[in-house]
């Protein structure tokens, strides 16, 4: 970066430059998306106080692209030129603390990880594929065995007896490694090759009920049917299950699809009954059908069919599915999506029955993700209302404008919405920041980075 472009970047961001700060009348008017998530459902646990919230904004010359809770009332970002921003956050402002430019991909989100039982760091990866850790002030490089795609990023994992974690990532040549010893000197200690989409998303669960995770992730590149939405011509036609555990890691199981494709990057891992074990949910799609959310479950070592949404009965139609959780408090999980977030975005909210995904409520008119981009991570579903009833948080078709609609019976209602002063640029963050046991929600747009506090 030009000395002069950075002085101007510097004076953008400088300590409590305060764009806004209002209180959100009473009545009117999160999945704690740090990267660390390992199911990638964007369901935050928690509540607020919206449409009561006291706002807070810092103006960005670049656009902030990730934006993660790395501890408590500090932020960390990574904007469109891949310059990485340590942010404090809290009822007094928003300040910078660390600047690191143009270092990292900006195609790969921040990944917040422990590094011992009280110290965290960040995970993220380098224009050059090293992996680069961020840890008590100081961002270091390291090459760990072989480069990492620059299009995804390593995900943490707890393994057994553990009080730090190890990551998992996506090798330059599609290989899945683990790596571990991440402070001593962090090294690949183990790798299966399965041919990983370069900008797959890894998500864990148990899926067996072993106590030992599974990792999940898109495989097999293909251009047999692709329409470019999630950053390049490039989709998956298999999705494949990994064994992790102390030893190593193995390939547990795969799922192919002879015809179609998996238009996603990042497999759903939540269950779709009470108590269930978590099922896998993509996007699959064909030229002729266009795209279902397909719901697969592991059963003796394979996963299997469980439920299937209709189909679009037209090509060039996707669905983004956004998580599952219980909308309407009667115990049972509905999996909520947009259907063609790109036209007219159709929110739709999905209950099981047999092999059914039925339509149980929808309302047309949001944009959970705009075209060409690999971020699938601008809607979520929290509580941030308070009232005990989670609500979907999504922005409008002019992405100016996020909403948050309750499910309510057979119909979404909209609780709230803040309009922002651009369009969004950013995954949504719902989290307690500054320490009040209050959900807050921070998001970037065009011009300026937000904080929406809670407020009692």
């Amino acid at each position: 970066m030009k000395r002069g472009r950075a002085a101007q970047a510097a004076l953008l961001l400088s300590p409590l430059l305060i764009l806004l700060v209002f209180l959100g009348p009473p009545g009117a008017f999160a999945w704690s998306l740090s990267f660390g998530q390992p199911s990638g459902n964007r369901v935050a646990v928690g509540r607020g106080s919206f449409p009561r919230f006291q706002a807070f904004g810092i103006a960005t010359e670049v656009p902030m692209r990730w934006v993660v809770m790395l501890g408590p009332t500090q932020l960390a970002t990574v904007d469109r030129d891949g310059t990485v921003w340590i942010l404090d956050a809290s009822r007094g402002g928003l300040g910078v603390a660390a600047r690191y430019g143009e270092v990292v991909s900006p195609e790969a989100p921040p990944a917040v990880i422990a590094l011992d039982e009280d110290h965290a760091g960040l995970a993220l990866v380098g224009r050059d594929g090293r992996l680069m850790l961020w840890s008590d002030g100081a961002l270091r490089s390291y090459d760990v065995g072989a480069p990492l795609s620059q299009l995804t990023f390593p995900a943490p994992v707890r393994l057994s007896g553990q009080r730090w974690d190890d990551l998992l990532a996506v090798a330059a040549d599609g290989a899945v490694v683990l790596i571990g010893s991440l402070l001593s000197g962090p090294r690949i200690v183990s790798r299966v090759e399965v041919r990983a989409l370069p900008d797959a998303r890894i998500t864990l669960a148990d899926l067996d009920g072993d106590g030992m995770p599974e990792a999940v992730i898109l495989t097999d590149p293909t251009e047999r049917y692709s329409q470019g939405l999630l950053g390049d011509r490039v989709e998956a036609a298999s999705v494949t299950v990994i064994g992790v555990t102390p030893f190593g890691l193995s390939v547990r199981g795969r799922h192919a699809l002879p015809t179609a494709i998996f238009e996603d990057l990042v497999p759903v891992l939540a269950p779709l009954i009470p108590g269930g074990r978590p099922a896998v949910l993509l996007a699959r799609s064909t030229a002729q059908q266009g795209a279902v959310v397909n719901a697969l479950g592991w059963r003796d070592g394979a996963l299997v069919a469980l439920a299937e949404s209709p189909p679009a009965d037209q090509g060039t139609r996707w669905i983004h599915v956004v998580g599952v959780a219980d909308l309407s408090r009667d115990g049972s999980p509905e999996v909520v999506a947009v259907r063609t977030p790109h036209l007219g975005g159709v929110l739709t909210a999905y209950r099981r029955k047999g092999a059914a995904l039925n339509v149980a409520a929808q309302v047309v008119g949001f944009a959970s993700h705009a075209a060409g981009s690999r971020n699938e991570d601008q809607a979520l579903i929290a509580d941030l209302d308070g009232n005990g009833r989670p609500e979907v948080i999504v922005p409008r078709q002019s992405r100016e404008t996020l909403v948050a609609l309750e499910l309510d019976g057979s119909r979404f209602v909209e609780r709230w919405s803040i309009n922002l002063r651009a369009g969004i640029e950013s995954n949504l963050l719902a989290a307690d920041v500054d320490g009040d046991g209050l959900l807050d929600l921070v998001v970037a747009d065009g011009r300026a980075l937000y904080v929406f506090f809670s407020v009692r």
